[in-house]
Order: C-alpha cells, then structure tokens, then sequence
C-alpha cells in the first residue's frame, strides 16, 4: 500500500493542557467563532492565519494580523504563503502549536480487471445460451435507433450530489455541514442529517455575522469595497468625479481628517492638487505684484484641456471663498 501523509496540531493553550487537532487542506485559525480553529486570545485577531494542507506537506499564511505569527521564533510577512516542517513550532498570542506529520497507509482501489470471487470454468460459461435481444416497440426512422434500441444506462447511481472540493469553499470553511450551530444542541441530536440541516442555516447566517464582526473594515479607506469610497467621501464633504482612481480616492480619504480640518489654507489645496495630478504644485500668495486676495498655482508638468478645467474645478472647490486666482502650466 502506498503512504500519504496526515497533519496535526498539538496545541498547548496558556494554562499548558495540551490536546490534538486534525488539520484538513484549509484550515482557518483565529479568535471568532467561525473558524475552523477557535483560539480564545485578545491578542488573537478575529482571522488570523490559515494553514494549507495536501497529502505531502502545509504551508501556513498570516492573515495580517494585529500581533503576527512566528513560526520557529520568527515573525511571518502578511499575506505570503511559507512552507511548514514537520516539528515546526507556530506561536499565536499566547498559543503554542506544533506541527507533526503522521504516515498512514492509503488503500489501493480496485481496478475494473480485478475480480471479486472465483470465476466460473470455461465449460461452464459455454453451456449458458445467449440471451436473445428484446424485440422493440418502434422501429428506427432515418438510421436512429428508437427509444427502447438504446442500451441500458451502466453503472449505480451516485450515493449523493458531487460535493465542492475545499479549494472552491470560503477560506473560512463555509460547509455543507454544520460547524457551530450544532455545538449548542445535546448529542443525541449530533446526526448526520442535523448537521447537514443546520448547514443550510449557517451558509445564511455565519457571512452575516462575519459582516457585523468585521465592518471595521468598511470604515478604513485602505479595505473599503470601491462603492463604500463615495459614502466615506460625503463624511468630509468630498465628491468624487469619475476621473478620480480607486486609489486616489482611498489616498485622498487617508487625509481627508487632516484636509477637512485645515480647508480653505494653502497646505489643504496643495495636498489635495498633489494627490490628484501626482505632482506637488508652487502657490505663490505672497509676491508682492499679486493684487489683493488673489494667489497663483504653477504645476510643473502639460496638462490637456480636460485636465486643466478638472483642476481649475478643485481649487474652487478648496480655495478661500474670498480669493481669486490663476493657473499656470509650465511647459517642459
């Protein structure tokens, strides 16, 4: 027989009882309930790491996290898949969990050559008459045989529908059985059936949950879906034309505290002109032969004409309601 490899945990928790834990191709670790691994730390982000398991080797990946993940005693770079040894020590907040690799013996299937039971003699399958074929009702028209010509469907029915395999799964375990819910019911309800019938509820309420817990991330202009940027935006005031970037809105609203508390001055208008043409502009407001309340911005790269009344529009937009002034383009 041919040997795969299955992977476990062993997880020592801060009080030093240590248990097992089988790991699956993707298991998810973190402190909210949902994961595939719950770890009951404050220092533990909500998702913090996910380990990806084949029949051959793990690798692990920090989900960036708050407080990161060591591996060995070396912090992981979020977001990079890094390979797993067998015996390799994984500290998360105040968990210690050490990978092991245990050889087990996988069967060989049978082939379709190889018999089940003895096969009769030779004599004996001669001496069977060929069954004679069963007449049809119909005949066959144009060369297609009809209905009841055509030879009986082989094979048995599958057991159950095909299942996603866990590379098409949510990277949180979203499955088609029950991983919470079922927690909360005694075991004499812990059936294969109740853990497929609470599955149904969970694929509905755990992403919910997962939105609730996580709508932090709907607030920070560097994780915000793109159509949250414009409601971000109307908290300062701001709107976006559609000549604006997806990330030149996120790095505008990155400063918009900062441009929202010192509008109508000569940093604000200057920061919000460097964010959107990408080059920092010269305002001139103190020349002597300026007339009164009037100021000049010079960029220092073309624009085109389209360009030109875009920008003409955001510094009337973030100039002082009482100025006047003048744009200027040097030509390189």
């Amino acid at each position: 027989m041919a040997q795969i490899l299955i992977f476990q945990l062993e997880i020592e928790d801060p009080s030093g009882d240590r248990r097992q834990f089988t790991l699956e191709e993707s298991t998810a670790l973190g402190r909210q309930v949902g994961n595939d691994l719950v770890l009951d730390d404050q220092r533990i982000s909500r998702r913090h790491a996910l380990i990806i398991c084949s029949s051959e080797a793990c690798a692990l990946i920090d989900l960036d996290s708050s407080n990161g993940t060591y591996v060995n005693g070396e912090r992981l770079p979020p977001n990079v898949r890094t390979p797993l040894e067998s015996g390799a020590q994984i500290d998360i907040g105040s968990y210690r969990l050490t990978l092991q690799a245990i050889p087990v013996d996988k069967p060989t299937p049978h082939t379709d050559d190889e018999s089940v039971g003895p096969e009769p003699p030779p004599a004996s399958r001669a001496s069977v008459a060929p069954e004679e074929p069963a007449p049809s009702e119909g005949p066959a028209v144009g060369g297609v045989p009809a209905v009841d010509d055509a030879p009986p469907p082989t094979g048995e029915p599958p057991d159950s529908l095909p299942r996603a395999s866990d590379g098409d799964l949510p990277p949180l375990g979203l499955e088609r059985r029950s991983r919470h819910l079922l927690q909360h019911l005694p075991g004499i309800y812990h059936t294969e059936f109740m853990s497929r019938f609470l599955g149904l509820f969970e694929a509905i309420l755990v992403p919910i949950e997962w939105n609730v817990d996580n709508f932090d991330l709907y607030l920070s202009p560097s994780t915000a879906p793109e159509g949250f940027l414009p409601w971000l935006a109307g908290w300062f005031d701001l709107i976006f034309d559609p000549s604006w970037t997806i990330s030149q809105q996120r790095e505008l609203l990155q400063d918009a505290h900062k441009i929202y508390a010192r509008r109508g001055t000569r940093w604000a208008l200057s920061r919000v002109l460097e964010i959107y043409t990408g080059q920092l502009p010269d305002i001139v407001d103190t020349d002597s032969s300026l007339a009164p309340f009037t100021f000049k911005v010079i960029l220092s790269r073309p624009i085109d004409q389209a360009q030109r009344e875009l920008i003409e529009r955001l510094i009337d937009t973030h100039k002082p309601a009482h100025t006047l002034y003048s744009l200027e383009v040097k030509r390189s």
